[in-house]
């Protein structure tokens, strides 16, 4: 930057990302950069919480003239001199161009872009503000673009190479709320610097409630502390939001309200790609695994005790289907008294919107530490490192997750949870030290005594009245049960007494069922399930007797022997 041009105001406190961009651009390193993340909240200023916008104009660009564009308003100006310069500088191009005209400036980013352009380039203390920057530039193979696109991309990297732009006090000021929205050849260009705006943390959500709860009078059943710290993972708007609905109730706000309005919002940013789960039950419920449950417990525990260093980066449940995984891994996160999330389907057909939606994914994950993410068929999920011609999109996503599982700064405040019954299509990587750390896996009952106490949690789980003293035609079947076979069982005997008129299950009725049930799987592909999770497992005291008793090269030889009969 020439010395003598004014530069980013310096007065008043900045926040963060705000600090970043002006220190980047004061010291020379940008005249370009991409807002990212939260840029629809309201942002602190001197005169309150206002929007991104005002506090780009009024705040941190104030000593410019600014043009601002989105494909909707098409150009506006922060004032009618910013608007005379602009248009004198068209005149250039086009002498007929005067201020009436200026109503009739096009929207069609074709057109109006390199009329921003002249303005950028002849005018002096100028900032171009574009809004939505993904709708004229969105992600995608550039033989998905159109000609208009074509032109528009190469404008911007025009923009950021351009000497003459490197001499002038000017900056470019792009606005979106994913980064993986906007085309890669923009937002990885080295000219460019990426900022993105964080959600607000714990104690910028305390310094706003405190400022502005008295606008919202109401009974309350937290203090406002609590509030704050319960309030993780929405931002200002949200939280204004949560207010205004509270007002209007006539319990006031209460620690259910703000779970649920939490979760709806929450659940709404990321429509169908994560889900809040509220488990119900803790370790204890659980029937059998005694020794899975035992190490699980201590986890729990490192964790509820704020032992962050002691914490696994994440766990890989592994077993054949029907184990109880899913169950486990959701008591298991009751018990370290943390926020559950499970991954939904993020994966789409159009082009981008994967990468778009992991990334929304991730960055709400940041803003709702400490937290435990559940996924189920993660072998499924979480694709590889091969491409499988889908043009690099399961390479993406995988890079993604691995980057976000391994950075050990989330060591304690994100514990990732990892079910599948094939750990073996699972990626190494996924599967390291420093990622999955523990391995825990599990297996249908071995003993007479796992069986009974599976029933009786099933039958406690499922609310069933019984008679039952004698489990026996559970416990002694020949049958290789599952948990979800007792538990299909139990459910079973339910019907059959209603059927029969009992208000109770009898011992007849278990009977009954438990001498037809055959389960339905093929006994040769849950042998190898149970083989890739024996070889799986980390902690070789946890496994069965059976696999404890085989060598590493047993496992592998029976499980070549297998995959040949499986297919």
């Amino acid at each position: 930057m020439p010395n003598g041009q004014h530069s980013l105001t310096t007065s008043g406190k900045l926040p963060r990302w705000a600090d970043e961009l002006a220190r980047k651009y004061r010291a020379g390193e940008a005249s370009h950069f991409l807002l990212h993340h939260n840029v629809y909240d309201l942002i602190r200023a001197r005169t309150g919480y206002v929007s991104l916008m005002s506090f780009l104009q009024k705040e941190l660009l104030g000593n410019k003239g600014i043009v601002a564009y989105n494909r909707s308003e098409g150009l506006t100006f922060d004032s009618d001199e910013t608007l005379r310069q602009f248009v004198a500088h068209q005149r250039v191009a086009d002498p007929l161009m005067n201020v009436s005209a200026a109503s009739q400036l096009p929207r069609d980013p074709a057109k109006a872009l390199p009329m921003i352009e002249r303005f950028l380039f002849y005018a002096d203390k100028v900032a171009v503000i574009i809004n939505f920057v993904e709708t004229i530039l969105p992600a995608g193979e550039m033989t998905y673009l159109s000609g208009d696109e074509r032109n528009t991309l190469v404008a911007l990297q025009r923009w950021m190479t351009n000497p003459r732009l490197l001499e002038t006090d000017n900056l470019v000021v792009l606005i979106s709320e994913a980064l993986s929205d906007v085309h890669q050849r923009v937002r990885e260009n080295s000219r460019l610097a990426s900022i993105r705006i964080p959600y607000p943390d714990e104690a910028e959500r305390l310094e706003y409630l405190t400022e502005n709860i008295k606008a919202y009078p109401m009974r309350m059943e937290m203090h406002i502390n609590q509030l704050a710290a319960m309030t993780s993972g929405i931002n200002f708007i949200h939280l204004r939001g949560l207010l205004r609905a509270a007002q209007l109730s006539d319990d006031g706000l209460t620690f259910a309200d703000v779970r649920q309005k939490k979760k709806e919002i929450i659940e709404s940013e990321c429509a169908g790609l994560i889900e809040f789960t509220d488990p119900k039950y803790g370790l204890d419920t659980v029937g059998g695994l005694k020794a899975a449950k035992d190490y699980l417990k201590d986890i729990a525990d490192v964790i509820k005790n704020g032992n962050r260093e002691e914490a696994p980066m994440g766990i890989l449940f592994s077993g054949p289907v029907g184990t109880g995984k899913t169950f486990l891994a959701e008591c298991f996160a009751k018990d370290c008294g943390l926020n559950v999330v499970e991954f939904k389907n993020f994966r789409d057909k159009w082009v981008g919107s994967t990468e778009s939606n992991l990334e929304k994914i991730l960055n709400l994950l940041q803003a709702l530490t400490p937290i435990v993410v559940l996924i189920d068929e993660a072998d499924a999920a979480l694709g590889n490192r091969d491409s499988g011609g889908d043009s690099g999109v399961d390479q993406r996503v995988f890079s993604k997750i691995a980057a976000a599982m391994s950075n050990t700064e989330n060591r304690g405040r994100i514990l990732w949870i990892l079910m599948t019954s094939r750990p073996d299509l699972l990626p190494i990587d996924l599967k390291r030290q420093g990622r999955a750390e523990e391995h825990i896996s599990l297996f249908y009952p071995e003993t007479e005594e796992d069986r009974k106490e599976i029933a009786v949690a099933m039958a406690r789980k499922n609310k069933i009245a019984h008679k039952i003293e004698d489990w026996s035609p559970i416990t002694q079947t020949p049958l290789h049960l599952s948990g979800a076979d007792i538990e299909s069982i139990i459910i079973r005997t339910r019907r059959i007494a209603r059927q029969a008129g009992h208000a109770e299950v009898t011992q007849e009725d278990l009977k009954s069922v438990a001498d037809e049930f055959t389960p339905a799987r093929d006994e040769q592909a849950v042998e190898y399930q149970e083989l890739v999770a024996a070889r799986e497992a980390t902690t070789r005291s946890m496994l069965p007797k059976r696999f404890q008793e085989m060598t590493s090269a047993q496992i592998s030889q029976r499980i070549d022997e297998l995959r040949l009969m499986i297919g």
